[in-house]
């Protein structure tokens, strides 16, 4: 039975690639890899009431039409419960220059791991009938293939902002931010604050090449900056490497500090392992929700 499930998704991963970015269908194949143990769970008490009426998307189910509704109109309407309205996933990925690093470790830049994580999470949630968006953009979340397909367009652009601008969401939705998260603690906390004192729960994955933790190097070594014109010639790189950990490490665990007082999880993935145990483990904390 599973091995047969398992087949049907790689079938439909497939399928998609003729019409899909390639980003795109590495995230989908990424996604059926966690389907198989995710079980749809109904959602009891007072958000099964009455929401309001949205028009029909690609990839919603014709069980959920309200046809009373689209008789009356040109349109095919879906009725929509309290919960579907609150449990919107929000999603932000850095797109700047230095999230293009790969260093000889890693096999994969940073920008496209975060890039397929954030498509493949997208996939997994409309799949649970939940909206997505993202964070930043002028388009608004929606459901179904055509919101993923809509994320995928924009994440194909480059940002200027190494963080997301500060923005108060509706209560109870969630929010997925990716990034190496080089940058100072207080410009961090300063950009989470709006969205935690909403309500969001929100969720930091910080994407690292190895060599970023471990500073491999030896010898004459000149380090050039990817998003600020900067560089930096040190004759002995290997005298450096010891402090350069120790900040290393007291950065993350500002992050981590930072996450923990929110009230948010935080998750560290390595461009050099695979991504499908970080995908799973985060799509089962939102879940969780």
């Amino acid at each position: 039975m599973a091995e047969t499930a398992s087949h049907k998704l790689h079938e439909r991963a497939e399928g998609l690639s003729q019409n899909l970015p390639p980003l795109l269908v590495k995230a989908e194949r990424l996604a059926a890899t966690v389907m198989l143990g995710v079980h749809g769970r109904k959602r009891a008490g007072p958000g099964e009431n009455f929401w309001a009426f949205r028009h029909y998307s690609f990839g919603d189910s014709t069980q959920r039409i309200d046809w009373h509704k689209s008789s009356k109109s040109d349109s095919v309407f879906i009725r929509e419960k309290e919960w579907e309205a609150a449990n919107t996933l929000w999603l932000w990925v850095n797109l700047g220059l230095r999230m293009n690093y790969k260093s000889h470790l890693a096999s994969t830049t940073k920008k496209e791991q975060a890039q397929i994580l954030a498509l493949a999470l997208a996939s997994l949630a409309t799949r649970a009938h939940e909206r997505i968006g993202v964070l930043g953009s002028l388009t608004r979340a929606g459901t179904g293939q055509l919101a993923v397909r809509q994320m995928a367009d924009h994440m194909r652009r480059t940002n200027d902002d190494p963080l997301p601008q500060p923005t108060a969401l509706q209560r109870r939705s969630a929010a997925v931010l990716i990034s190496d998260f080089l940058d100072e603690p207080e410009d961090v906390k300063r950009a989470l604050a709006p969205l935690a004192a909403s309500g969001v729960r929100g969720h930091l994955i910080q994407i690292t090449d190895p060599a970023e933790e471990t500073l491999p190097f030896n010898g004459r070594v000149e380090f050039l900056g990817l998003d600020v014109p900067d560089r930096y010639l040190t004759p002995k790189t290997q005298n450096l490497r010891a402090r350069y950990i120790e900040a290393f490490a007291a950065q993350r665990a500002n992050l981590r500090q930072i996450a923990s007082r929110l009230g948010w999880s935080f998750t560290v993935h390595h461009t050099d392992q695979p991504l499908s145990p970080t995908l799973q483990a985060l799509h089962h904390r939102i879940s969780d929700r």
